[in-house]
């Protein structure tokens, strides 16, 4: 994995969160850096409401445990359903039933940081960043391209970062502090995705167990014909010497 590489940060950052994982590792490299942060919660994307809510409490006593401030956005899942279907259904719809369609991405990515950059402009923050990039499960490039469109029609600059170095740390960080990791991405289109590739590699997974279990049955199989032939060589050897033994005493 190439080696993550910090551009000069701005004094005061409007920070876009994802989750409280995600979080963990950019938070702790921006800190040190001397980055004054206010962490976003702008996701209008996750569903259903409770898990909303779950990520939302995680993230936010993840920052309060830092004490560093925590603003939520505004929760509009019909604004995220509005955006999202006005994109072309052949470029929305995932075409394998596993893999979140770039362009869907794209417009949930617009609408979150055409928010968190408006609430930046309204409220002093001079740049606005995000941790979406810390997955290896999203598009940085477009993200970047985004966040720099969203930043431009708000007048604030944009910080955009590669944090995809830092996501095993993210990991390891977000383990130790005990805090909810969610298994899907945040819509419910892509925890259909998730679940199909989770379902996917299982049936990877059973299919190479049971293909390791023909293996080992066919030479087992192999193994027990041939401790039969020897033993049936053995039985012959034996007689063959019997025999010899017989005739030797009558001689």
């Amino acid at each position: 994995m190439h080696a993550f590489r910090p551009q000069d940060p701005p004094q005061k950052l409007l920070l876009h969160v994802c989750c409280g994982p995600c979080s963990t590792a950019p938070v702790r490299t921006l800190r040190q850096r001397g980055v004054e942060l206010c962490l976003h919660f702008a996701n209008s994307n996750i569903a259903p409401v409770a898990e909303y809510e779950h990520r939302l409490q995680t993230a936010r006593s993840y920052a309060e445990g830092l004490g560093i401030p925590f603003v939520e956005g505004n929760y509009r899942p019909q604004a995220w359903a509005d955006v999202v279907r006005d994109v072309p259904v052949e470029v929305r719809i995932s075409t394998d039933g596993m893999t979140p369609p770039p362009e869907r991405c794209r417009a949930c990515y617009r609408l979150r940081f055409n928010e968190a950059a408006r609430y930046a402009a309204g409220h002093g923050f001079s740049h606005v960043g995000t941790t979406l990039s810390v997955s290896p499960y999203q598009y940085r490039d477009i993200i970047h391209e985004e966040l720099e469109r969203a930043c431009a029609a708000a007048n604030v600059e944009p910080f955009f970062e590669d944090y995809s170095p830092l996501y095993p740390e993210t990991m390891t960080a977000s383990k130790e502090a005990g805090l909810y990791r969610q298994d899907y991405c945040g819509c419910l289109p892509s925890k259909s995705e998730a679940d199909a590739g989770r379902s996917a590699r299982r049936a990877e997974r059973e299919a190479r167990k049971v293909a390791r279990a023909e293996v080992r049955k066919e030479a087992e199989a192999a193994l027990d014909k041939r401790r039969a032939e020897r033993a049936s060589y053995d039985v012959k050897q034996a007689r063959k010497r019997a025999l010899k033994n017989a005739l030797r005493a009558k001689g």
